[in-house]
Order: structure tokens, then C-alpha cells, then sequence
């Protein structure tokens, strides 16, 4: 156990990611559950041994886009200040609301915005942070589990990368691309999905993966899944990871904070990861946020417990 450190001096961007976070007053045994995990990934990035630049989920942030919902996610960063800026990417959940889309959508972008102190009017968006790009995707459209962004995201998407030119570029979007990290197989605990778009990004995955590909230096991290973290013995033994390059582009799909998580080598509720980027390299660095420790049994790649990315400059 010990307080969020980065890896070496002269860390330039220091963010905390956490996904499928799934606050929800209707919790099956209690609200208090995602609530308590949630709050010890806030508290822990709070009281960081060095400031945290951002904190961010990456979709899910609730179980249901509902008003009742958001108001607890409101109290709870009310309650912990995690970093300088707080972002939420949406996810399929959020965009759930008995009162269907729009209501839900509504609710995203007032909620989102009154936490993070942002003007968004989309579900995409940017952020320039001490120099690096952190790039967020968003659904436009009641796609069910999957996502469309359409032909104006897609578009931003690239000239965002092409004004990055070439320094890393951080993207986060609720789903994976698809067929990546075991999936449609590891979409759900059974193993027993065959649709090869299941539990990805949908119809447009292929274009965007092109767009990534064309531009150096570029992480792209997804949740959705609910798959635990798995490292290189996991993509020895089973041909997938939870850190995948490919391409030159690195995926990195993370496990869910508070709602179960299945397949990897890592079940462990209350893990997310914490970026650090450097002059040279970018390390990622799983965390259980829960035990306040970081991972120490998964090794990741080249027989170490976190990804260290060298880069391409």
C-alpha cells in the first residue's frame, strides 16, 4: 500500500483513468457499493504524492443516465477533489434513461459539464493538458452497446490527430475497436459471443482504426468490456491482453471499477491505471485503487508489471 508516485522525476502529464464506474441508485444490493470503490479511486488520486493533472472515466460513469444517478456521481466529486480537471467520457449506460435518449443525453452534458466546469454541447470533445492531447469519443446516436459517431466526429477525430503532429496523443472511448482484446469472445462472462462486432466500437471501427494507425505516438483506451487486466502471459496463453499494440498504436482496454469484471489474469474490482508521460516515454501503470497499491502480479509486457512506452520522436 502506499500514495500514487510516478515511476521517475520529470513527469510531465500525471492523469488517473478509471472505467465502467457504474454509480447507480438502484443498485441490485446497495448504492453504497460503486459509491465506496468509487470514492477510493477519488480519495486515492486526491492525495497523490504528486498533483494529478486529470482525472477521467472512460464511460459508464453511471448505470443509467438518470438525474438520480448524476446526483450522486455530483456528491461524490463534491466530496473528493481528485485532480486539477476531472473529464467524463460517455458511455452506452449513460445514454440509458427512462425517459429515452435525449433525456439521457441531456442529462450527460449538464451533469458533465456542472462537474468538470466545461462548456461541452457534444459528446466528443477535447482537452489540451500541459501540452499532450487527450482526445474523447462519444456516441450520437441510441446505438444500444455499440457506437456512431458519424461522419463530422470521425472527421474531427483525424484533424485533432493531425494537430498533435506527432507528440502523444491520448483517445478514449467507451468501446474497444473491435475484434481487439479477445473480443467478440471476451464481450461477456460465457465466452460464447460470435458476432465479430460484439462488444466493440460497431460499424465504423475499421475507419477510425485506419486513422489511428496513420498518426505516430497514439494510445487509445476503452472499457466496456468488463475484462480484467491481462499481460503478456495472458496474450501468450489466450492471443489477448488488455495492452495490445498494433499497428504502432497502443489499446489499452481497462477492467471495471465497480461492476464485476471476468476473463484476463486480474479480476479484481476498484482497478483502474495511472498515465505518466514523460519527456521520452509514456508509462502506464495499473492500480487498485481499492488497496491503494499498485498491480504487482500481472506483468504486462517484457517481464514488467506496467507498460513503459518509448516514443517515437
Amino acid at each position: 500500500m502506499g500514495k500514487i508516485k510516478p515511476l521517475y522525476e520529470g513527469v510531465r502529464l500525471l492523469c488517473v483513468i478509471t472505467t465502467d464506474n457504474h454509480i447507480d441508485a438502484k443498485h441490485s444490493v446497495s448504492p453504497g457499493i460503486p459509491l465506496w470503490f468509487n470514492g477510493r479511486a477519488l480519495k486515492d488520486s486526491q492525495q497523490s504524492k504528486t498533483p494529478v493533472d486529470v482525472f477521467l472515466t472512460i464511460g459508464d460513469t453511471t448505470s443509467r443516465g438518470s438525474v438520480e444517478n448524476w446526483e450522486l456521481v455530483k456528491g461524490l466529486f463534491a466530496k473528493y477533489r481528485p485532480a486539477k480537471q476531472v473529464l467524463l467520457t460517455v458511455g452506452n449506460h449513460d445514454l440509458w434513461a427512462d425517459g429515452g435518449f435525449e433525456e439521457a443525453l441531456k442529462n450527460y452534458l449538464d451533469y458533465s459539464n456542472l462537474i468538470c466546469g466545461t462548456d461541452h454541447e457534444k459528446t466528443w470533445f477535447s482537452h489540451t493538458v500541459n501540452g499532450y492531447k487527450l482526445i474523447f469519443l462519444g456516441n450520437t446516436t441510441d446505438a444500444g452497446c455499440e457506437a456512431h459517431l458519424g461522419r463530422e466526429q470521425i472527421e474531427w477525430l483525424k484533424a485533432e490527430l493531425d494537430a498533435a503532429e506527432g507528440r502523444p496523443a491520448f483517445v478514449f472511448c467507451h468501446q474497444s475497436l473491435n475484434r481487439k482484446h479477445g473480443l467478440p469472445v471476451t464481450w461477456d462472462a460465457s465466452g460464447k459471443s460470435e458476432d465479430p462486432l460484439d462488444g466493440g466500437l460497431g460499424e465504423e471501427s475499421d475507419e477510425v482504426e485506419a486513422i489511428l494507425k496513420a498518426h505516430k505516438n497514439v494510445f487509445y483506451f476503452s472499457g466496456h468490456s468488463h475484462m480484467g487486466i491481462g499481460g503478456e502471459n495472458c496474450l501468450k496463453e489466450n492471443g489477448y491482453s488488455s495492452f495490445e499494440n498494433d499497428g504502432g498504436v497502443e489499446l489499452v482496454n481497462l477492467p471495471s471499477m465497480a461492476c464485476g469484471n471476468h476473463h484476463g489474469e486480474d479480476k479484481s474490482t476498484g482497478v483502474g491505471c495511472v498515465l505518466e508521460v514523460y519527456d521520452d516515454r509514456v508509462v502506464l501503470r495499473p492500480r487498485n485503487f481499492a488497496k491503494r497499491a499498485y498491480n504487482g502480479k500481472v506483468m504486462i509486457r517484457d517481464g514488467k508489471p506496467y507498460l513503459e512506452k518509448m516514443l517515437d520522436l
